[in-house]
């Protein structure tokens, strides 16, 4: 993918034009937790049947992200970064005028889309357009929006719902149209000529793998998880996820233009990076269990249970554009090998220690931290340096296709582990095994490129 030659001020303004399109992507994530009951209520739905607003939005992100990347990487960011935001839009104005249910499961399909698109875009834009010793400062500024998005979506959501839970999707129709007219304008024009021969039966496929994983996790019970398992609610999805697996891979070695470049998946570090991200929606799931876990030791409310998860976000925020600065100068290894023990550490104080509320917020520092060294620049950083610039998206798409696919699995056994212990022990419990994860991923960071071989082998992919 070879763009034009442009000025660092370019550069920057097409870099907060996607840092826009990103939070409003990821804002649209956090929002929809206070949305939901509001949602239930008008359409009088049950919490299982309201579910499928958030998991729909999973399953066409899932699918999204290697589709648009990859034509991206065939036609260009512009085109189909304005192609992701209107999907994005349109999917928000079905939404927010909604007269029935299955409107609102369309508008989440579409959104998500859209956002799965989003997100690779922005990053292969910046192995495109930034210099070598900069990538790191901007993939870093854009790993700080999930941060704040992950604090300001339920923050926003609360404060427009007395308006009308619409509001919180309406909001995105004009963020969408100035993005739309923005990017017509700044991103620059691709000069690709490549034509694409589309993996049709492969997106089919990579659909069927996102469904079948996500109907089947989200009928597990948690309180009844082996038996649930088991159940002809769920045993069949997940065997046949399993099943189409290695049809899937089969399949994408054999074509030309696969959907999902399974070749790159032999490169060293990009399997490390996979596994990394894997790590990453398993040890995720075990915090987003924490508000509960605080109401069981410390006796908060629902409310201020959940604002306890401000300082893992908050340092998540702030740690995301110091360590892509950092990034620039030391590479991936030093950095994902101190902050996968940092987050270790910081998940088993909390397990020891979840009713001392001065640790807590220590721990909690520390965890956010932590997080952002797997997901965020650093691992982004590994697959932009080791993919060609032709393949820059589609490497992007992978690390987003398996996080949210680690979520899945994630959530489904850490929901498990909880249930299975009565009280606080089962989250205490899962929060050490989380910590467990956090070493294992720590000892694969020891086998990335050292930070000159990995500014050899940018070099050698420009």
């Amino acid at each position: 993918m070879q763009e034009k030659a442009l000025d660092t001020k370019t550069r920057n303004l097409i870099l907060i034009l996607f840092l826009i399109g990103v939070f409003m992507g990821s804002l649209d994530t956090g929002i929809i937790g206070p949305v939901l009951p509001s949602i239930e209520q008008s359409f009088q739905l049950t919490s299982r049947d309201s579910s499928w607003i958030f998991t729909l939005f999973v399953i066409a992100f899932m699918i999204g992200s290697p589709v648009m990347a990859k034509f991206s990487d065939f036609y260009g960011r512009k085109k189909i970064f304005i192609l992701d935001v209107i999907l994005f839009g349109i999917g928000s104005c079905l939404i927010a005028f909604s007269f029935n249910i299955g409107l609102i499961f369309l508008g989440r399909i579409i959104q998500g889309f859209g956002c799965g698109g989003i997100f690779p875009v922005a990053g292969a834009f910046i192995g495109d357009a930034f210099p070598l010793n900069e990538r790191g400062r901007a993939l870093g500024i854009l790993g700080s929006v999930f941060g704040i998005s992950a604090i300001g979506g339920p923050l926003v959501g609360a404060a427009l719902i007395p308006f009308g839970w619409n509001w919180c999707f309406t909001i995105n129709i004009p963020i969408s149209v100035v993005l739309i007219i923005f990017a017509f304008y700044i991103l620059p024009n691709s000069q690709n000529q490549r034509k694409l021969k589309i993996d049709y039966l492969g997106i089919i496929i990579l659909s069927l793998l996102a469904v079948f994983l996500s109907y089947g996790l989200n009928r597990i019970d948690s309180d009844n998880f082996i038996n649930s398992l088991f159940s002809p609610e769920v045993a069949p999805f997940l065997i046949m996820f399993i099943i189409l697996i290695p049809i899937f891979v089969k399949i994408e070695k054999s074509v030309q233009d696969s959907i999902v470049p399974i070749h790159m998946l032999k490169n060293k570090e990009i399997s490390i990076a996979c596994i990394e991200t894997m790590c990453y929606g398993i040890i995720y799931s075990s915090v987003i269990f924490i508000p509960s876990l605080v109401i069981l030791s410390m006796g908060l409310n629902d409310q201020l249970a959940s604002l306890m998860l401000i300082p893992i976000l908050g340092a998540n925020a702030v740690a995301a554009p110091i360590l892509g600065r950092i990034l620039d100068i030391t590479g991936s290894r030093t950095i994902m090998a101190i902050g996968t023990l940092i987050l270790a550490g910081g998940l088993i104080a909390i397990a020891i220690y979840p009713n001392n509320f001065t640790l807590f917020l220590i721990s909690g520092c520390l965890v956010g931290v932590g997080l952002v060294t797997i997901i965020g620049a650093p691992l982004r950083y590994i697959v932009l340096s080791e993919a060609k610039p032709t393949e820059r998206g589609a490497g992007q798409a992978i690390v987003n296709m398996l996080s949210s696919a680690g979520q899945l699995i994630g959530g489904a056994l850490i929901g498990g582990v909880i249930a299975s212990f009565s009280g606080i022990l089962g989250y205490k419990i899962s929060l050490i095994l989380a910590a467990m994860v956090a070493f294992v991923a720590f000892l694969f960071t020891l086998k990335l490129k050292s930070r000159d071989e990995q500014m050899a082998t940018m070099k050698s992919n420009q």
